[in-house]
């Protein structure tokens, strides 16, 4: 429980700063670059690396690489539905659906992508590769 309030503290914090610098500085889209701030991913790599060891973080860093190009279609999507429809709210929920299905698809492509070398290649497994 603990480390569930510090993942939220410290992405809330990056939170209000975002927003915090949007309101206060002239430049809007200099705001934006805080509200891309990491964080979350930052405590969660700290607190996975200690309580589980080296393995275990890489997959959670693996995981979030999912998830990051996946913000980047969701902006992307965002920002072309504000353009097309000037409607915030229809474009924050298009954004999400397109977060989650671009981050599923990556996924499913490179657990895909990795399936066909092991099977190939005898990747990260016993068998040779002649076999």
């Amino acid at each position: 429980m603990k480390l569930a309030i510090i993942k939220f503290s410290v992405g809330g914090l990056a939170v209000l700063i975002s927003y915090i610098v949007s309101v206060v500085l002239p430049w809007k889209e200099f705001g934006g670059i805080f509200a891309t701030f990491p964080a979350v991913f930052l405590v969660s790599m700290c607190i996975t690396g200690m309580q589980f060891g080296n393995e275990v973080a890489m997959h959670v860093s693996r995981g979030a690489v999912f998830g990051m190009i996946g913000v980047l279609c969701s902006i992307l999507a965002t920002w072309g539905l504000l353009q097309a429809t000037h409607m915030w709210l229809l474009s924050i929920i298009g954004g999400f659906v397109a977060w989650f299905v671009s981050a599923l698809i990556i996924f499913e492509i490179v657990e895909f992508i990795a399936h066909k070398r092991r099977d190939k290649h005898g990747w990260k497994t016993k068998r040779s590769n002649n076999q």
